[in-house]
């Protein structure tokens, strides 16, 4: 397995998480693979290729008028590339609908340095929105 730096991973992470918060979609996708997966555990919801993990991250970014990551803790298995991360999810849709719960991640990177899969566990109901695929 090519290395990454323990930092390099920890980075690619905090990018992303500031990404999605910030609405910067664009380069929140720049993170995943062409054929990477993302998986809400808690939902039984997978999205599957960058495209389809793009709608999904572009719909919620703009049904919402607050979203927040309050990162409170962060495991890196430099290794294997992979990262695992806790979260205070705070976040408000324009509907008034808001939400708080704690989350966790669970990233593998492939050698590319770039996001090959994506699990999320949430602790309340998910505000990502019905993207089967």
């Amino acid at each position: 397995m090519a290395s990454i730096t323990r930092k390099a991973l920890a980075d690619l992470v905090i990018r992303y998480f500031r990404s999605v918060d910030t609405g910067d979609i664009p380069d929140a996708i720049s993170l995943f693979a062409p054929d990477a997966v993302f998986t809400v555990e808690s939902d039984h919801v997978t999205f599957t290729g960058r495209a389809v993990i793009q709608s999904m991250l572009t719909s919620f970014s703009e049904r919402s008028t607050l979203m927040e990551h309050r990162n409170r803790n962060i495991v890196i298995d430099e290794a294997t590339r992979k990262v695992a991360t806790e979260q205070r999810y705070v976040g408000e849709l324009h509907d008034g609908t808001t939400r708080e719960m704690v989350t966790c991640n669970f990233f593998d990177v492939g050698v590319d340095g770039r996001f090959a899969r994506v699990a999320v566990w949430m602790a309340g109901p998910s505000p990502l929105g019905d993207g089967r695929t």
